[in-house]
């Protein structure tokens, strides 16, 4: 027997909620209700029923109902989903552990808040192999950049111990890739692998450029940025860690992304991190490179699309056009008692979850 599910903006309640960020919209009714300041509709398995998640505006909770007229009846949910907006995230990942909460479901958990939901008695993680990109951008901004300079870029990568970062910072939750895409997704190149970890080779091709470091990140990975300039350090670079944004000065921003594409990572990973439009773009761009995701973006194709992909991945290995670390897995709190599965894409869809009373 199923029961009506709750989400939160990072959490899930019950009656019903759940951590989540985006919602389904459903075909109007003849005379739609009225939600906010407009009246959402589409052919999703949910219905909006009360409650405003904009952008730039977000009620205090989040109502979905199923949409009995969903086309795909297989598919129709059995759980009513509350995204709650106003719980802080710390109350929410206590929450679900304990067994007289009401949180369901907790997404964006960190590895240190997954281990305190493993300790619970009530809740368990869930961890998904998510296409999620974690790269540290070279400030390339100015025309003499240190890093405009292959064999520097070439030596972090080398300095890097990347397995020991998941094991240490990530406490696991982490997938090796050799470039911006994990094994088995559309455009994986198998004919490359992941930097080895070779501080000898790092010290050489670093041996006559500044090695002065300054890695920025956001909280959220301020531990890898710890562990990644602990490694710097032990191959001779004078490495640092700052949290904030990357302004002012800095060497390397350690930056998360994910493909939420079915199969198109030139347009929404490749593009976002190496293209001219991309908004983590930070050197004057790569002519080679932006024409090879234009290439992508205009074939249709399927196969050759595929081939191109790969082509990019070959260039960004080859040139080392980024720090190249690994794929973070996404963790969710799920209340034992829910049946939740994650998405690859790490959109938060909630149609084939359910819940036992």
């Amino acid at each position: 027997m199923t029961a009506p599910l709750s989400p939160s903006c990072e959490a899930c309640t019950s009656p019903a909620r759940s951590s989540g960020t985006r919602a389904a919209s459903t075909p109007p009714k003849a005379h739609p209700k009225a939600i906010g300041e407009s009246s959402p509709w589409g052919t999703g398995p949910f219905e909006l029923v009360e409650g405003t998640s904009l952008l730039d505006k977000r009620s205090p909770e989040v109502v979905l109902e199923p949409n009995e007229e969903y086309w795909d009846s297989a598919r129709t949910p059995t759980v009513r989903v509350v995204f709650d907006n106003v719980i802080p995230k710390a109350a929410a990942v206590k929450d679900v552990g304990s067994a007289d909460g009401e949180i369901d479901i907790v997404t964006e958990l960190t590895p240190a808040e997954a281990a305190q939901v493993e300790d619970s008695d009530a809740a368990s993680v869930v961890a998904s192999d998510s296409k999620t990109v974690l790269l540290g951008v070279f400030n390339q901004t100015s025309g003499d950049s240190k890093w405009n300079d292959i064999r520097l870029r070439k030596a972090v990568n080398y300095a890097v111990d990347r397995q020991g970062v998941i094991d240490d910072a990530m406490m696991g939750y982490g997938n090796l890739m050799p470039a911006t895409i994990l094994e088995g997704h559309f455009g994986y190149n198998d004919s490359l692998e992941p930097y080895a970890h070779d501080p000898e080779q790092a010290g050489q091709l670093a041996k006559d450029a500044d090695k002065t470091v300054t890695i920025v990140t956001d909280e959220a990975h301020e531990g890898v940025a710890d562990a990644v300039a602990a490694d710097l350090s032990d191959a001779g670079f004078d490495a640092s860690v700052k949290v904030g944004e990357p302004t002012g000065k800095w060497d390397i921003w350690l930056v998360e992304h994910f493909d939420w594409s079915p199969e198109f990572p030139a347009a929404v990973v490749h593009r976002e991190y190496f293209g001219d439009t991309g908004g983590y773009l930070k050197s004057p761009g790569d002519k080679r490179l932006q024409g090879l995701i234009d290439q992508a973006m205009r074939t249709v194709d399927k196969d050759e699309q595929e081939e191109i992909t790969m082509a990019i991945e070959k260039h960004i290995y080859d040139h080392a056009d980024a720090l190249l670390l690994f794929a973070p897995q996404k963790l969710y709190a799920v209340r034992d008692g829910v049946d939740f599965t994650p998405y690859k894409s790490t959109v938060l869809e909630l149609a084939e979850t359910k819940m036992d009373e």
